[in-house]
């Protein structure tokens, strides 16, 4: 597998001198730490391990369209559309299982978006792939919002947001907790 360079793709949609910057680059390298670490322990072969580092430094792309503040990004759509809007730019950029862990790593279903009216295409976007849950919950331990930034989150932090969404969210972050944390994490 031929690896593809994640600061060129990066650096296209977000300036090195811009604000966003910092903060996208800091959150995705420690969350594409956490998700390697995982690979490696479960004993993914090595381009699985790899995948996980670049998806990890991508997931997040499509912040960029989005209207936060907090981020420093002044686009027009709601934050939550920053996972279709980051697989349409991977899948833009030929890299469609990249595009996959940028859609699903919110994990909703199309019954989650209906229920809660939340901004997105009423389509099942949970995640399918082993690669796509470890990355969804590597990004569960970090923020990008600048005071939180270094900040890791603890598993009664994380159980806590999770549980504000039912008890199926609560069921999938429990699963995870068990395959992917390990004790020294």
């Amino acid at each position: 597998m031929d690896r593809i360079d994640v600061f060129r793709i990066i650096h296209k949609y977000i300036p090195p001198d811009s604000p966003t910057y910092p903060l996208y680059v800091i959150h995705c390298m420690l969350v594409a730490q956490r998700a390697v670490e995982i690979g490696q322990r479960l004993g993914l072969a090595a381009e699985r391990v790899a995948f996980l580092e670049e998806a990890a430094m991508l997931h997040d792309i499509g912040i960029v369209a989005t209207n936060t503040p907090s981020l420093f990004c002044t686009g027009t759509l709601p934050y939550l559309m920053h996972t279709v809007e980051g697989a349409k730019m991977l899948a833009a950029e030929g890299l469609p299982l990249h595009a996959r862990v940028a859609e699903r790593h919110a994990n909703v279903t199309q019954a989650d978006i209906l229920e809660r009216n939340l901004p997105l295409p009423a389509r099942d976007m949970t995640c399918e792939t082993e690669e796509e849950e470890i990355i969804s919950f590597a990004d569960c331990f970090y923020s990008k919002v600048p005071d939180n930034l270094w900040h890791e989150k603890s598993l009664t932090d994380i159980r806590r947001s999770f549980g504000r969404y039912g008890v199926r969210k609560q069921a999938i972050i429990e699963e995870w907790i068990e395959r992917f944390y390990a004790k020294s994490d």
